[in-house]
């Protein structure tokens, strides 16, 4: 039986979660989702509302990988910049992820109202700028967003209004986005869980898929206790494809990200640690996020490792980047460190489409999941349900190349690449 990590969401649940059983015998479904996260959730959710009868598996339990482990935060527009898409594939389809990522965030604020999950969340991020050049991007990004797509909710802060925002002499400056945000995502993970089963959706936890045969009836997806034969599939999975045998796996590499929650902050310092609540991104490549908890712990990550058999190590190496953005911070324990797998693309744009008419998937959100995945999910159901929409046509234009050197030499590639931008970042390049 699988358990959640030891993190400061599974231990700050305010219910228990509920059990599902583990497949052990012959269904039949129309849809059957691959992945108990956030991206499988919102397509299981979305595909029900429209009359179909669902099937979840999830290999460990609902909420068990990124989804549940995440630094919750919340905003619009892809890693790669729409700046960046505009340029290589024009003004039409940047107006058009712009759009799709504007209706990602507002997904979650209606699931919330819808559902009635509570889950913590808070309105407002900053974008802090570590370097001069940097808070010049930062301010032609804000125009450029402003004047070509109306978006009026980013505020330019100058250094001195940053340090009192973020509590922090660090940044040289930065943008408050009035429209991110963040969650807690373990609750708001189990509260689509919940909301899903009301739809009728059943989940089933411990079912880890084997192998998917395609016969001209269907697919027959294949766990080690049990059998489903659905008319169609979707994979989500992201971080977890490796077995599926599905011809996507290259397009993505998992690499492991860490948080560590130090215990409540006290009471003298609280009002001068981000005092409005916002959650924070700054501009290194392994960047720094972190944000309040509903209890005052400082939630904090970025950084980047292949393996937790170091975890000691890895915790003394966050709590530095931590002091380093807090002195103040410096005699505060850290009471949860814990780490998980996101999936990136080579160009950080999330690879949501079709292999065929009845495989869809979506992964590769590239640190954008907590929004992203909702609205991922709501066009794999749409696509499903009506056919090819403008949406998925859109992530489809988007061409996504296989990370070189396959299964063996991706990761040693991300290790040099790594260090090669942390390098960068001590010399403010």
């Amino acid at each position: 039986m699988s358990l959640y990590p030891d993190s400061y969401y599974a231990a700050s649940l305010d219910k228990s979660k509920t059990s599902s059983s583990t497949l052990n015998e012959e269904h039949s479904c129309d849809l059957c989702v691959i992945g108990g996260g956030f991206t499988g959730l919102s397509t299981a959710i979305e595909s029900a509302k429209k009359g179909l009868n669902v099937i979840l598996l999830e290999q460990n339990i609902i909420g068990w990988g990124a989804s549940g482990r995440n630094g919750g935060q919340i905003w619009n527009d892809v890693a790669w910049g729409i700046d960046v898409i505009e340029k290589k594939y024009g003004e039409s389809l940047a107006m058009k992820m712009w759009n799709i990522s504007q209706s990602a965030v507002d997904l979650i604020d209606e699931r919330i109202a819808e559902f009635e999950i509570n889950c913590d969340k808070r309105n407002g991020g900053i974008h802090a700028a570590t370097s001069a050049k940097k808070m010049k991007e930062y301010e032609n990004d804000s125009i450029y967003k402003r004047n070509k797509y109306g978006y009026e909710q980013l505020e330019i802060l100058d250094r001195k209004e940053v340090s009192v925002e973020i509590g922090s002499k660090l940044y040289y400056g930065g943008i408050l986005d009035r429209g991110a945000g963040h969650l807690h995502p373990l609750k708001y993970c189990l509260g689509l869980m919940e909301a899903a089963q009301k739809l009728g959706v059943q989940c089933f936890e411990n079912s880890c898929v084997v192998k998917i045969n395609q016969h001209s009836s269907g697919i027959e997806v294949l766990t080690k206790q049990g059998k489903i034969k659905s008319k169609k599939i979707a994979v989500c999975c992201n971080a977890y494809l490796d077995g599926l045998e599905l011809g996507i796996e290259n397009k993505i590499m998992p690499c492991e990200t860490y948080i560590v929650c130090t215990e409540p902050l006290d009471e003298a310092i609280q009002n001068t640690i981000l005092p409005n609540n916002y959650c924070v991104s700054d501009t290194n490549f392994d960047l720094n996020y972190y944000r309040l908890s509903s209890s005052k712990r400082m939630i904090f990550g970025g950084a980047v490792g292949y393996s937790l058999k170091n975890v000691e190590g890895l915790k003394k190496r966050t709590k530095r980047q931590l002091d380093k953005v807090y002195p103040q911070l410096v005699n505060h324990k850290i009471e949860y460190i814990w780490g998980g797998l996101i999936a990136i693309t080579v160009n950080r744009v999330p690879d949501i489409g079709m292999l065929n008419d009845n495989i869809y998937y979506a992964h590769g959100f590239s640190g954008h999941g907590v929004a992203f995945t909702g609205i991922a999910g709501k066009i794999i159901s749409e696509g499903i349900v009506n056919g090819k929409t403008s949406e998925l046509e859109a992530f489809e234009k988007i061409k996504h190349k296989n990370f070189p050197g396959g299964r063996l030499f991706r990761m040693p590639l991300l290790v040099t690449i790594s260090a090669m931008q942390r390098m960068m970042d001590v010399f403010n390049v």
